[in-house]
This record gives structure tokens, sequence and C-alpha cells, in this order.
């Protein structure tokens, strides 16, 4: 009777063995065929040598996947950073772009005899005025993305004070003269620029133009991480102040914020 009972148990045992193999293959195979645990990584498209200016003809993307992406990979969203940038070593095609490859600083700006190759093809540069209060007290640095906010006293025909976000993750190509993140020696100097230069579409372009010569620019810095935009993102008027319950969504979803933000720094 107890050998029965053991052999049962062994049994049970090896089926239940059995069953968390194959639970574990089945869960690393999902794993690694997960699409949205993939990420894109920029790649040399041939070899790079040192000290050849990085131009957009020698990059390509790949998706790898998140476990296996290098912790200094230059991330696509960062190829402004590098174009126009000589790497300090050889690069083989195939191999991610990392930040190592390039001298201190090097991935952090860009080169100012290459700024027209930081600009994507379809987009155009275009330089609007700041001050310490549009310009987020000179805390902008090239890289970062902006949205751009306008306040109208006139809509139509009618006088309305009015609020309107024209776009949203705007990409900075320079601050003032300064292209790339500047060194110790020009931070301070850097901090008082008057104006940015911004990558935009032809029509981006437009509007902004047109905007800026019937009112004043604001712009506000965004997380590198969060490039999201909003759609139907509402305008601010003094009915959106005292009517409605519009104060207090907006500060629930603050309330929801400010917990992430405690999360976070947990």
């Amino acid at each position: 009777m107890d050998r029965k009972k053991a052999m049962v148990f062994a049994i049970i045992v090896a089926v239940i063995g059995v069953i968390l193999v194959q639970l574990y293959i089945m869960g690393e195979k999902k794993k690694y065929t997960d699409e949205s645990r993939l990420v894109r990584v920029l790649v040399a498209r041939k070899n790079i040598a040192a000290g050849t200016p990085i131009e957009r003809s020698m990059l390509t993307v790949r998706k790898y996947f998140k476990e296996f992406v290098p912790k200094d990979a230059v991330s696509v969203r960062d190829v402004t950073r590098i174009l126009g940038v000589p790497p300090k070593v050889d690069i083989k095609k195939g191999e991610p772009i990392l930040a190592s490859h390039f001298r201190e600083g090097g991935v952090a700006g860009l080169s100012t005899r290459f700024l027209s190759g930081a600009i994507l093809p379809g987009e155009r540069a275009i330089t609007v005025r700041v001050d310490s209060e549009t310009g987020v007290a000179g805390l902008i640095r090239p890289g970062d993305y902006v949205d751009i906010l306008a306040t109208f006293n006139r809509v139509g025909g009618t006088v309305v004070s009015q609020t309107v976000t024209i776009l949203q993750s705007v990409p900075v190509l320079a601050i003032g003269s300064q292209v790339g993140t500047p060194n110790r020696k020009t931070a301070r100097i850097a901090r008082h620029y008057r104006t940015i230069t911004l990558s935009v579409t032809p029509e981006e372009a437009e509007l902004i133009e047109f905007v800026r010569r019937k009112t004043k620019l604001v712009f506000v810095l965004r997380n590198p991480e969060d490039t999201k935009t909003m759609e139907d993102l509402k305008k601010v008027n003094f009915a959106s102040i005292f009517s409605g319950d519009t104060l207090k969504q907006l500060q629930k979803k603050r309330n929801q914020m400010n917990k992430k933000r405690i999360e976070v720094l947990k």
C-alpha cells in the first residue's frame, strides 16, 4: 500500500513538474514574442570610422527587447543629438549606437556646423524670441521638448480672452547661439538666452509666425520621456474658471499626478 502511495505521489510530482516547466516555457515564449516589449534602437547602417561625423544616412532603426538594450543606447528620439558628432571609436555595421561611442558630452549636444543636419526631412528651423517668463526661466536646453501656448484677447468679432495650446511636443534645436548642452564654462552664459530655435514643419512654422505677430508665445517644458500629445485639449477662458466643474476636474487630475509623483519618488 505504501509503495502504491509513493508511486502515485511520484507520478503527481512528475506531472506537476511537467506542467510547471510548460508554463515557464510558455511564459518565456510570450515574454519574447510580446510586441509591446520591443523598443526601437538606433543602429549603424554601415561601418562608421572613428572621427567621421554622424549623418542620417549612416543610421537605421531596429527593434530590440527591452532586456537586451544597452543602458547607454541612443534612443531614436535623440537622433538629433548625435548628427554631426564624430564618434571616438569605430562602430561596426549593425551595432547599436551608444553614448559611450562619443566623447563626454558629445551625445548631449550638436555641432553648430551641422545644425542643418539635425533638422528632419520635411521640417524647418525657426527661431523665436523668449524672456525669463516665457522661456522657463532659462532652463530650456537643446534636445528638450516644449508645448507652445498663446493668449488672445480677441476671438472672431468679439473681445474674449482665451488661452490656447497651439502646438505640443516641439523639439528644441538651440538656445540663443548655443547648440547642444553647454559645458561648465558656458552654462552660466547659456542661461541668459533670448531666443530658442525649434524644429517644425512648414505649416507649424507659418502658425508660429502668425501667432507671434499677434501675441506673446509661452513655452512649457516637458519631461524628455513624455512626448505624447493630447487631442481636443480645451481652450481656457473666463467661463472655464467661473462656470462648470472645470476647476474641480483639474484639481482631481492634479491630485492623481501628485500621487504618481510620490510613487516615483519612492
